[in-house]
C-alpha cells in the first residue's frame, strides 16, 4: 500500500533533480530516501524514476504518479485548513502565483490586509506568468495564480475569475523628452529601442497586439527578456522602451524611475484574472483571501497617464536625436 511519506519522497526527488540534493531537503539520509523509491515502485511494479548522466528524470509512470501525489498533498492541506476553519481557527496555508506586476501592486496590497485580521495565515508566494502557471494550478501545487491574461481561454477544468481590466501603457525612463511631450500616438515610438518581457509567449502577443490593434507593424528593434526586473532596469539606465500594465503606476507605490508616455492612440485592455479549479477545490480560508483579493482590486483599473506639460516638438525632435 502506497503511503503518503512515499509519494512525497519521490515528489521532493523529481523537484531536486538528485536523490542527494532531495535527501537534504527532506533532512533524511540518501539511503533511507533511495530505499523508500524502491518500495515503491516494487509495490506498483513499474519504474518511476530515470537515473542519468545529467540526474534523475521521471519515467513516464512516474510523471503521472508526481503528478497525482501534487494534487493529494494540496487536497490534504485544503483539508486541513477547512477543519480549522470550522473549529474557529484563523490559520492555514495559501499557495499563489503572481505575474511581476501584481506581485509589485495588487497582491501585497491584499496579503497584508488579510494578514492584519489573520496574522497565523502563511503564503507561499512565487513570480510565474500565464500559461506557465497552469499545470501547477491543475494538480494542486497552486491554490491560484493571479495573471494577464491575453484572451479569455477555453479550458473547462480552469476557473478564470476576472479581477480587473487593465490595459499596457509605453513606459520609459522618468528623465526622458517623451515624458513632456503631448499628442503623441503609439506610430510617433515605433522607432524606439523596445524591451519585451518574455517569460511566456503571451508577452510577445500582448506586445504584439497591441500595435496591431492600431494599425502598425511591431516594431522590429527590441530586445526579448524573460526578467521583468532586468527589463525595467534596462528602461531606467537607457533609452529604452516597454509595455508594462498601467497599474503599476496607481497608488503610492509608483516607481519613481520610469513613468508611462502619455499617448492619444487607444490602448486594448487585457484581463487581470484569477486561475483556479474553482471555489468548491479551495480551502476555507483560500477562498476568503480571494474576497479579499476581490475587494482590493476594486480599488485598481485602468490608469490615465499624467496630464502632459509641454508641447511635443523640441522633446520628440531630441528624444529621436538620442536613438541615433
Amino acid at each position: 500500500m502506497m503511503k503518503l511519506s512515499q509519494l512525497r519522497n519521490l515528489v521532493a526527488i523529481v523537484e531536486a533533480g538528485t536523490v542527494r540534493k532531495a535527501a537534504k531537503n527532506l533532512n533524511l539520509s540518501q539511503s533511507s530516501l533511495t530505499k523508500s523509491i524502491q518500495q515503491l515502485e516494487d509495490q506498483l511494479g513499474v519504474e518511476l524514476l530515470h537515473r542519468g548522466a545529467r540526474g534523475i528524470a521521471p519515467t513516464a509512470a512516474g510523471q503521472v504518479l508526481v503528478a497525482r501525489s501534487k494534487t493529494i498533498d494540496a487536497e490534504l492541506r485544503h483539508a486541513r485548513s477547512d477543519i480549522e476553519a470550522m473549529r474557529g481557527a484563523t490559520f492555514g496555508e495559501i499557495r499563489v502565483s503572481a505575474s511581476p506586476t501584481v506581485a509589485m501592486g495588487l497582491l501585497p496590497q491584499a496579503v497584508a490586509a488579510f494578514q492584519h485580521s489573520r496574522p497565523r495565515v502563511s503564503f507561499f508566494i512565487q513570480e510565474g506568468v500565464y500559461p506557465d502557471i497552469l499545470p501547477d494550478v491543475r494538480t494542486g501545487a497552486l491554490d491560484f495564480a493571479i495573471c494577464l491574461i491575453p484572451g479569455r481561454p477555453r479550458d473547462e477544468t480552469l476557473k478564470f475569475d476576472s479581477l480587473v481590466e487593465d490595459r499596457v501603457v509605453p513606459a520609459v525612463r522618468a528623465d526622458h523628452p517623451l515624458i513632456c511631450a503631448r499628442r503623441l500616438d503609439l506610430s510617433d515610438l515605433l522607432d524606439l529601442n523596445w524591451i519585451i518581457y518574455r517569460r511566456s509567449h503571451t508577452g510577445l502577443d500582448i506586445f504584439e497586439q497591441t500595435f496591431i490593434a492600431n494599425g502598425l507593424t511591431p516594431p522590429a528593434s527590441r530586445v526579448e527578456c524573460n526578467s521583468f526586473a532586468c527589463a525595467l532596469a534596462m528602461v531606467e539606465k537607457g533609452n529604452y522602451a516597454t509595455l508594462v500594465p498601467s497599474q503599476i503606476f496607481a497608488g503610492s507605490r509608483r516607481p519613481s524611475s520610469i513613468a508611462p508616455v502619455p499617448l492619444d492612440s487607444p490602448m486594448p485592455t487585457w484581463e487581470v484574472a484569477v486561475i483556479s479549479r474553482g471555489p468548491q477545490e479551495l480551502s476555507a480560508v483560500c477562498r476568503a483571501f480571494l474576497e479579499e483579493l476581490r475587494r482590493v482590486a476594486a480599488t485598481f483599473g485602468i490608469t490615465k497617464p499624467p496630464a502632459p506639460a509641454r508641447s511635443p516638438g523640441p522633446a520628440l525632435m531630441h528624444a529621436r536625436a538620442g536613438r541615433n
